[in-house]
């Protein structure tokens, strides 16, 4: 059964403050781990005992795709000291993006992250945001035309922004169901105004049946992601995912 992980980006103003003091309130949570954007001036072999201390792993780390691409020796050393079992990379610009003017360099460089990433017994992921859903080239999504032209990348399918951007993310989990080893269920409701995000389980995303469908994927990790909690108590917020998630997997 895959493992649940916390995201830090929710707690980002947090870590910046007290990294430590929110890895000791995510452990009490009882989450398996934790997914890093970055380690916000603590040094990674520092983080990593602390977390062993804590009973925590470190599921991946965030990076910018040029920042990995720049410096990949420095960014392999620090996640593997981190203990990352996965690094996600994106943000790579218009022009390396389908349809890009720099795309097909952009996928040697992808192909070849990937190849060294492995090298040191990481695995490099894509995560998606909407805008990669909404835009399609000769019918096929952006995100589809990078996962099908750079096989050796593997996919963070953030099943949430899959439903905003107009995407069915059922489709993606059946169709890259092997290269789906972290999943983000990214709960939210559209208002008004918009979209707000909301404790997985708590919003409109059909968590009960991506929940199945993403069993099909045999994760390693799923990451309970919803980036916001507006006024509510952020800590509170993620205890409701996370006892919603272990209801929901023990349902089967």
């Amino acid at each position: 059964m895959a493992k649940i992980a916390s995201p830090l980006f929710i707690l980002r103003e947090h870590c910046a403050k007290d990294l430590y003091g929110v890895l000791e309130r995510i452990a009490l949570l009882g989450f398996d781990g934790v997914e890093f954007l970055s380690t916000f001036g603590r040094d990674a072999r520092e983080v990593r005992v602390r977390l062993d201390a804590l009973g925590l792993t470190a599921v991946g780390n965030h990076v910018g795709f040029n920042e990995i691409a720049d410096e990949t020796d420095r960014v392999l050393d620090e996640n593997s000291a981190l203990g990352c079992g996965f690094i996600t990379a994106g943000g790579a610009g218009a022009d390396a993006m389908p349809g890009g003017k720099n795309y097909r360099g952009a996928i040697e460089t992808w192909q070849s992250l990937c190849e060294k990433t492995k090298a040191r017994g990481m695995t490099l992921l894509y995560h998606n945001h909407a805008q990669e859903l909404k835009n399609k080239i000769n019918g096929k999504t952006e995100l589809e035309c990078l996962m099908d032209d750079a096989p050796s990348l593997s996919l963070e399918p953030d099943l949430g922004w899959m439903k905003i951007g107009g995407a069915d993310p059922f489709y993606f989990l059946e169709k890259y169901a092997g290269r789906c080893p972290v999943i983000h269920f990214k709960d939210y409701m559209f208002t008004e105004d918009g979209f707000v995000f909301r404790p997985t389980g708590y919003g409109s995303l059909d968590c009960a049946g991506l929940g199945r469908a993403a069993n099909k994927c045999s994760p390693v990790w799923y990451v309970l992601d919803h980036d916001h909690a507006y006024e509510r108590d952020i800590y509170g917020d993620l205890k409701l995912s996370l006892d919603y998630f272990k209801n929901l997997e023990a349902l089967g």
